[in-house]
């Protein structure tokens, strides 16, 4: 009998325990009983069993807060347990599970039948008494020390708990990257102390995303180093950084001119799923520190996490390039019979098929009119599909802001007329060459003008600001360009999710206001693509109007 297996019951039932002991001694088990999960745990903490046979609906602490704490803490994590329960729905069954229970059994069942599958799961599992031996935390161990174990088990329970709650809902943010690297890195400066931290996104080979949370004052090469050290670690060539989004948090946030400070990295952990990288997650200080064995659990465990969102944000990006493709397919064969309708139209306005009639031409201006819309859609749902999918890129070049922002305006000068609007230039010809993708900036100033002219009253001055803000400690050198209409304002609910598609202002006019909602969205994509930012300001007080602003980096001003 030295050797033979024990057998703890834990049950409040005094008839229930007394016919499982004389079932298993029958068969040559040793038995311990308990009366509860409290008096379980005691006997656990100080003489290991090699099996745990218990109740589920017991006082104190029932048997599936029993085995979660026992699996839960490694000292005991090993040890095989068994629920028995007169439960029997498929929830019950369910929580047993998920509770660690490594077997779940009906009280009605056998007691042979019970018998026999602790002999199975001791065959499968056995347990060396070496071990046993090991895990035993003391004779006659005091309640409150016992008491202040599983407090720290269920202390940690609930820290992971709530790190995975955090993690998971980050997947609401899968189609706003910008938003979800910054609640990541937001969530990541809760838990651990650092002074910068960066998180590599790899949505796919050809497209990656790097943000950065600057925290402190850090040397000048720190998003640069930073960046080449990320992409090494994850395996990418040195050219991904030319394709890699960079993101910066805060928006104004850059390193500082302080040529003496250093950084180092604290800790790195990766995202994976299988051997596929999907993120890489880093923290960086000023001064060398070691992580704490505990934050870096944490970190491992906000990693595990965040694999369900950057796997989900990988599907999303196949998805997006799919409809990218589709997209660009259906457009094609929009447009051509379009254009089509649009150039025999123009045939017989101007009368190269014979004269038309007053009514003949108003219809055909209709048409005209309504082909026109028709293009605009297209392209915009092109454009804005393409840059969601990361297939549109930037091909930055010198070249003066001040003189593309009045061909703009010379282009749009019909629509300026036809209201009696007039368009002020504050200091753009000041402005020195700028090194951008004059095209994609060309369509930002279309839209935001093209609004700023829809929505202003006849007569208005719409006014187009631009200036260079030079590099502090706390930004970058970065271009601002402010475009302020005389429109009836923005309501402040509104405001927030205006670049988000198919978004218009909604009010008293708005069934009077045309348009697609996409302009401010593929606004929004574009400056991003540049590492920008763009928003609106609105104060609402006697239609003073609207004005809506966007930077540009600038990181070669001065050379």
């Amino acid at each position: 009998m030295k050797n033979s297996p024990t057998i703890l019951v834990v049950d409040d039932s005094p008839t229930q325990v007394a016919i499982l002991r004389d079932a298993l001694e029958d068969q040559g088990f040793l038995v311990e009983t308990a009366a509860d999960g409290i008096e379980a745990m005691e006997k656990v903490y100080q003489n290991p069993p090699h099996l745990v046979l218990s109740d589920i609906l017991m006082p104190e602490l029932n048997g599936y807060h029993l085995c979660r704490l026992l699996k839960n803490d490694p000292a005991t994590a090993q040890i095989p347990i068994i629920l028995l329960t007169h439960l029997s729905e498929q929830h019950d069954r369910f929580w047993g599970q998920h509770a660690g229970a490594d077997l779940y059994l009906e009280k009605a069942s056998p007691t042979s039948q019970i018998v026999a599958a602790i002999s199975n799961l001791l065959a499968r599992r056995p347990v060396v008494e070496g071990r046993r031996k090991r895990i035993a935390l003391g004779v006659n161990l005091p309640r409150e020390d016992i008491q202040a174990r599983l407090t720290a088990i269920l202390d940690r329970l609930l820290y992971e708990s709530t790190i995975s709650n955090e993690i998971l809902k980050l997947n609401s943010l899968a189609q706003d990257v910008r938003a979800l690297c910054g609640e990541l890195l937001g969530f990541l400066g809760a838990i651990c102390r650092h002074d910068a931290a960066g998180l590599l996104l790899c949505h796919s080979p050809e497209r990656q995303t790097l943000a950065f949370s600057i925290n402190a004052p850090m040397p000048p090469s720190f998003i640069q180093q930073a960046q080449e050290l990320m992409i090494a670690r994850c395996g990418l060539p040195a050219e991904a950084a030319a394709r890699t989004t960079l993101l910066l948090f805060p928006e104004n946030s850059g390193p500082t001119q302080d040529e003496q400070a250093t950084f180092h990295l604290l800790h790195a952990v990766e995202v994976k799923n299988g051997e596929d990288l999907l993120a890489l997650i880093c923290l960086f200080t000023r001064h060398p520190r070691v992580v704490s064995e505990g934050i870096a659990q944490a970190l491992q465990l906000v990693a595990d996490r965040f694999r369900i969102v950057a796997d989900y944000l990988c599907k999303l990006t196949e998805i997006e390039e799919v409809k990218a493709d589709f997209i660009s397919m259906l457009v094609h064969d929009l447009r051509s019979p379009l254009t089509s309708i649009r150039g025999f139209s123009d045939v017989l306005t101007q009368g190269m098929l014979g004269p038309l009639s007053e009514d003949q031409k108003g219809a055909l201006e209709n048409i005209q009119g309504g082909s026109d819309r028709l293009l605009s859609l297209i392209e915009d749902i092109l454009h804005l599909s393409k840059l969601e999918a990361g297939k549109m890129e930037i091909h930055p070049a010198p070249f003066h802001f001040g003189a593309m922002a009045r061909r703009t305006f010379q282009d749009l000068a019909a629509l300026f007329l036809e209201k009696d609007l007039h368009l002020r230039f504050d200091n753009c010809d000041a402005l020195p060459i700028i090194q951008a993708d004059e095209q994609q900036l060309g369509r930002v100033l279309t839209n935001l003008l093209t609004n700023a002219a829809k929505f202003s009253p006849r007569g208005a001055e719409i006014i187009l600001t631009a200036q260079r803000l030079d590099q502090t400690p706390d930004s970058p050198a970065t271009l601002r360009v402010d475009i302020s209409d005389a429109g009836p304002g923005i309501p402040v609910d509104q405001q927030k999710d205006l670049f988000g598609r198919y978004q218009q202002v909604r009010g008293k006019n708005a069934g009077s206001r045309k348009g697609t909602g996409l302009g401010l969205a593929i606004c929004k994509e574009i400056v991003h693509l540049h590492g920008g930012r763009i928003w609106v300001e609105s104060p609402l007080a006697n239609g003073a109007g609207s004005r809506f602003s966007f930077t540009i980096p600038l990181p070669d001003l001065h050379a």
